[in-house]
């Protein structure tokens, strides 16, 4: 603020000096006023001194004329010597004005200069406001995300401490475990060297064996054909030695037969239940496909799923069952029937966490589902719908899995962490490093490009041969969900300023922007789902409703106001685009048609 006191400052000092010019101006006039009055008497006194002379032709004589006379001369004369001194200090006051009038004309231009640097000061300072308010504004949402980055800083500590204290009481289960694995390899060790010499002597009996046959058959080769031993029955022993009651090598009585009869049985009982199982039949059907996917307009059938809270939903490719992922850590399934009712199916158990995302395989025969306790579960309906495999290794809730292939995985946490598993190897073969909470991803090419969206305003797209990023589209807002059209190559993104963006990726541009006054964007992962014919958009709102959009138009094409009592936390389409099933947070499932 130092340039304003300098500004005042100098307007002060410039006030000073045209009050002291004021001063010199009132003085010049006062002495010209004196002037003129001066030049009055001189003119009076002329005019006197006139009338005098006139009147002193006749009083000549007279010695008191002849005196005023002479005082009237001395008047005039000390008349003159004033005006002469008038005049005098007039030229002095003229000099000293038009000296005055330099400095003033020079003190203006100094003022005009002034004024010329006070207004680019103003300018310069209302940028640096303008800066400063843009500062601020990026310091609040800097503040904002390094509050959730403490968060998440806090909930990691925790469950460290927790990963810490389970460490510490497996390690001791590991010492015990160790310490029962050091004795189990002991005795078979000890197994072994007695399998070893037990072989030994089973070896040496049948060679003794062969060589007593082999002498017999010398003995009678006169008399009968030479019998041929095949020498391969020297190794015969290791797969299939004679018994100790001298039982034939083919006797199903043989006890080192009994492994071949196990595999047998083992195989046996790993696929009659694939080919005996209903639900499997069930399951197989074909993909459907869909032409003209419907409007929802009406609703055809509600129910509660569960008691607790409901966070996703996902059809079977087929169409016939709908699971539904809640807060009591099960999947349930509902068979959906021709006239859209939904009848319990089944349930499936053995997540340790809330399920927060579903995803069926391109079969339709496996379930892989992603919950809040840091894991992801695989559960496979040709084993009578048990849990086939567990993924560890995320630190974060799992916001998103998907099956990246037939064989392998891809997951998506709040620790911002992109993995891959392999299901054959049952373990985690990449891991790529996002550096922003994922909040949903889609595999959009049969090479497995990933495109995953995030806290941080951007879609990324992840070259899975590489695991590098090859793009990157930047929004205003976080994308809390993506869906992808394969067959128009379309991706749609939600966004947490309440609006929707469709995505032609063969162009690399946006085909159009969806808002309504309706939608509300009620959670970071909040979904918002393309028809099975990318013709319309779906998603719920924080009050309860649906809005519709046609992606042709980008007009509203329906709203379900308020049909859900509380936020919509999942929408899908059926795989034919029949139906569409909406669920809310308070454990209510609807159905919608046209």
């Amino acid at each position: 603020m130092e340039w304003k006191s300098n500004i005042i400052s100098q307007l002060n000092t410039r006030k000073a000096q045209w009050h002291v010019y004021d001063e010199i101006i009132e003085h010049y006039k006062r002495l010209i006023e004196t002037n003129t009055n001066l030049k009055l008497k001189c003119v009076k006194l002329e005019q006197d001194v006139e009338h005098l002379r006139l009147a002193n032709v006749g009083l000549e004589r007279a010695s008191e004329a002849n005196q005023e006379l002479a005082n009237v001369n001395t008047k005039l004369s000390v008349a003159n010597e004033e005006m002469i001194m008038h005049l005098r200090e007039k030229g002095e006051l003229a000099q000293e004005i038009l000296r005055l009038n330099r400095a003033l004309n020079d003190a203006q231009e100094k003022f005009v200069k002034e004024e010329t640097k006070a207004q680019q000061y103003k300018a310069e300072n209302e940028q640096l406001n303008q800066k400063v308010e843009k500062c601020e504004i990026e310091i609040n949402e800097l503040v904002h995300i390094n509050e959730t980055l403490r968060g998440e800083f806090l909930a990691v500590n925790v469950q460290y401490d927790q990963l810490k204290s389970k460490y510490t009481e497996f390690d001791s289960n590991y010492l015990e475990l160790r310490r029962q694995l050091d004795e189990e390899k002991r005795l078979n060790k000890f197994r072994e060297d007695e399998l070893i010499e037990c072989k030994r002597v089973q070896l040496e009996m049948l060679n003794a064996e062969v060589e007593r046959y082999a002498k017999q058959a010398e003995k009678r080769k006169d008399s009968q054909a030479s019998l041929q031993i095949d020498p391969s029955i020297l190794v015969a022993p290791l797969s299939e030695p004679p018994s100790s009651q001298g039982s034939p090598p083919g006797d199903r009585r043989n006890p080192n037969f009994a492994p071949a009869a196990a595999i047998f049985s083992g195989i046996k009982r790993i696929f009659v239940p694939a080919i005996s199982n209903p639900v499997n039949m069930k399951l197989n059907q074909k993909l459907t496909f869909c032409t003209s996917a419907s409007v929802p307009k009406r609703e055809i059938f509600r129910w509660n799923c569960t008691e607790l809270e409901v966070y996703a939903m996902q059809f079977q490719p087929g169409g016939s069952l709908l699971a539904t992922g809640s807060s009591d850590k099960y999947i349930h399934l509902w068979e959906v029937a021709a006239n859209g009712h939904a009848y319990p199916h089944g349930s499936l158990q053995g997540s340790h966490g809330a399920i927060n995302t579903l995803d069926f395989d391109t079969e339709g025969a496996r379930l892989i589902a992603g919950c809040s306790g840091d894991k992801a579960f695989l559960w496979s309906y040709g084993d009578n719908r048990t849990l086939k495999d567990t993924c560890t290794g995320h630190t974060g809730l799992i916001n998103v899995c998907r099956f990246h292939t037939a064989t392998k995985l891809v997951t998506g946490s709040a620790d911002r962490l992109i993995k891959t598993w392999d299901l054959h190897r049952r373990e985690c073969v990449r891991t790529i490093f996002a550096g922003s909470k994922c909040h949903d991803l889609v595999v959009t090419d049969p090479v497995g490009t990933i495109v995953s969206a995030h806290f941080d305003k951007t879609i990324r797209f992840w070259d899975t041969l590489s695991d590098r990023q090859h793009r990157e589209l930047n929004f205003t807002a976080a994308v809390t969900s993506l869906s992808f059209n394969a067959g128009k190559q379309q991706l749609l993104a939600c966004l947490k300023d309440d609006n929707i963006q469709l995505i032609d990726l063969r162009q690399n541009r946006t085909l159009c922007t969806l808002k309504h006054d309706k939608f509300q964007v009620n959670t970071d992962t909040h979904k918002a789902v393309l028809s099975p014919d990318a013709q319309y958009v779906c998603t719920g709102s924080q009050d309860g409703s649906l809005i519709v959009w046609n992606t042709s138009t980008s007009f509203c094409e329906n709203v379900l106001e308020r049909k859900h009592k509380t936020m919509v936390t999942s929408v899908v389409w059926h795989p034919e685009g029949k139906y569409v099933a909406s669920c809310e947070k308070h454990r209510e499932v609807i159905l919608w048609s046209d």
